[in-house]
């Protein structure tokens, strides 16, 4: 047998011991991890072509940029090419270059994985939160967005708009398809999107961000004919910053929360160029005067300074800014601003922008993918252009194109070479569960292994969301309550939460769009979606070791969504693993029922 292997499109000098291979399926892997195949350790001998192709990975003094990172390679056996593959570098020695593959999942995907990002970042835009804030369900223009749609925040807030509106609630599949194009690939959920399309994870945090929360105002107009002073429209607000008009002065901005580190961006075009002090930024506390900014104008007529307030204002009660045009300057017809914004700004208020990013939980998005795939049963497996995601019912319904293997089994007996009745990491009952709800009903389930010598019971998953159902109200999420004097509205942490969008009609045909968390319960889901085929997979398990005489062909084109038949057994097997050594390959196979 001939093996190859390419390291940056060119073959390296092979040893004499033959390369060890381990294909596995993601398909019947624990549920909560995304693998893929990989090689046993290669060791490259010291020629002095492999130390070229490695780029002198131990020569003191050298910084090999193959040391750290992972490089393409492909691996060919009897001139077929069975697969691309990333290697790393593990060690040198006097015996040779230690090098690994890894195949069998795309790179982006890996990348994805590898990069541990939160899906904070994957949401970077504000909604209006106001009294004129309307329920949507769910789409804007007809696609999928984020919004404000309905659920019992705790309090009525139909009956307090002064005071309070619904938090916004983010769509798992627009925040899915958000983190796909962020990284180029495609993730292909199949059937399963019409239902993923249908989860939302309410925000429940008032979180600012700086890039939504900070002052500005338009630069709009000009007083006296002497000393300009300028008038302010307000466009965005942020809690410790308003206008306020003066009859000597015009508008000014005042800062009533000082303890803050305010920063300015300033923009003013003018009709005069490269004149002095055209612009002037007054200073003051209670009407007393601290400092002035003076802004030059550049050879457009453009006045702008972006940086700090230019004095320590924790040092006073009230900051007054007054801005006025000199030198005889009018302000140009191009749009003047000015802008206050604060790194330290820790809460958004009512009537201002809800940024989304910074109110959404911190999870990793691999995590939130996991998150997915555990509520439907889905396992990750690679794609043309990416990852697809499918259920172990996939290989139950692809019986009709089962490959035969039958006259590839090496026998050892009358029976396999090695049987067992345990598959993966299970106990007797493998629970699903939530965080747990004080007020609501436990919606944690289980799936069945009929073995009494595993363990009795273990948490196989536990999603980072509060049960719903609180006080047996499955539209609830309640972030709000009412203060102890009935008058204000308070904020409640009650857990991050993930709910489904349900969508109703009343006798007049007009729709009612709520979140809902009745069909998220587990003890409902096992017997549903992907989950019940998993459980009858495992209930009982029966796998088998052989051996196989596979061919170069047949690794190459393995599907592990297409199960195997053998005669000799009567039996379709479902592909968990197959260890690749030469002509031969033993493979570890589950029995479907």
């Amino acid at each position: 047998m001939k093996e190859e292997l390419y390291i940056k499109g060119e073959s390296v000098d092979l040893g004499d011991s033959e390369i060890t291979l381990n294909f596995k399926s993601n398909l019947l892997g624990d549920i909560s991890k995304i693998t893929a195949s990989n090689s046993y350790t290669i060791t490259l001998p010291r020629t002095n072509k492999n130390i070229r192709l490695l780029d002198f990975p131990d020569v003191a003094g050298h910084e090999s940029y193959m040391m750290r990172d992972y490089f393409n390679a492909e691996y060919y056996r009897n001139g077929v090419k069975l697969f691309d593959a990333k290697a790393v570098l593990i060690s040198c020695s006097e015996d040779g270059f230690d090098v690994a593959l890894t195949w069998g999942m795309s790179e982006k995907f890996i990348q994805l994985m590898n990069d541990d990002k939160s899906i904070q970042e994957f949401a970077d835009m504000a909604l209006p939160w106001n009294s004129s804030t309307t329920y949507d369900n769910g789409l804007v223009d007809g696609q999928l967005s984020h919004g404000y749609i309905r659920h019992n925040a705790g309090i009525d807030v139909d009956s307090n708009r002064d005071k309070i509106f619904i938090h916004p609630s983010v769509n798992c599949m627009r925040l899915l398809e958000e983190i796909a194009s962020y990284y180029g690939l495609t993730m292909d959920w199949g059937s399963y999107k019409q239902y993923i399309e249908l989860l939302y994870l309410p925000l429940i945090s008032q979180k600012a961000s700086s890039k939504y929360n900070f002052f500005e105002a338009n630069i709009t107009g000009t007083l006296d004919s002497d000393i300009k002073y300028v008038k302010f429209t307000q466009i965005n607000r942020v809690d410790g910053i308003n206008i306020s008009n003066t009859e000597t002065y015009g508008d000014v901005v005042r800062i009533y929360e000082t303890s803050l580190d305010w920063e300015l961006d300033i923009l003013i075009y003018t009709n005069k160029h490269n004149t002095l002090n055209v612009v002037e930024l007054a200073f003051y506390s209670n009407a007393q005067y601290i400092k002035s900014l003076q802004i030059s104008s550049n050879d457009i007529g453009l006045c702008a300074y972006k940086g700090v307030i230019p004095f320590d204002i924790t040092e006073y009660s009230n900051i007054t800014i007054r801005i006025r045009i000199n030198n005889g300057a009018l302000l140009g017809i191009i749009k003047s601003y000015i802008k206050i914004f604060s790194e330290d700004v820790q809460s958004v208020s009512y009537n201002q922008y809800y940024p989304i990013g910074s109110n959404l939980p911190d999870i990793s998005v691999v995590d939130f993918i996991k998150q997915i795939c555990w509520l439907f049963g889905l396992f990750a497996i690679k794609s043309d252009t990416g990852v697809s995601f499918i259920s172990v019912n996939k290989i139950i319904d692809n019986r009709d194109k089962a490959v035969d293997w039958s006259k590839k089994l090496v026998p050892t007996g009358w029976t396999a070479k090695e049987t067992s009745y345990t598959f993966g990491d299970f106990a007797q009952k493998n629970y699903f569960r939530y965080e747990e709800n004080e007020n609501a009903k436990s919606a944690d389930g289980y799936m069945v292994v009929q073995n009494k010598t595993l363990d009795y019971e273990k948490d196989l998953v536990k999603l980072p969301y509060t049960a719903g159902g609180d006080n047996g109200d499955m539209r609830a999420v309640p972030y709000f309550k009412w203060s102890d004097d009935g008058t204000i509205v308070e904020l409640e942490d009650c857990g991050d939460r993930i709910m489904q969008l349900v969508i109703s009609f009343d006798s007049q045909g007009k729709e009612d769009a709520r979140l809902d968390f009745s069909d998220l319960k587990f003890q409902n889901r096992v017997s549903r979606f992907g989950l019940s085929s998993y459980q009858d997979l495992i209930r009982s398990p029966f796998v088998i070791k052989d051996t196989f005489r596979l061919t170069e062909i047949d690794l190459k084109n393995i599907d592990y969504s297409i199960p195997v038949y053998i005669e000799r057994y009567a039996a379709f097997f479902a592909i968990i693993s197959i260890k690749s050594q030469g002509d031969y390959s033993e493979c570890e196979l589950l029995k479907l029922l």
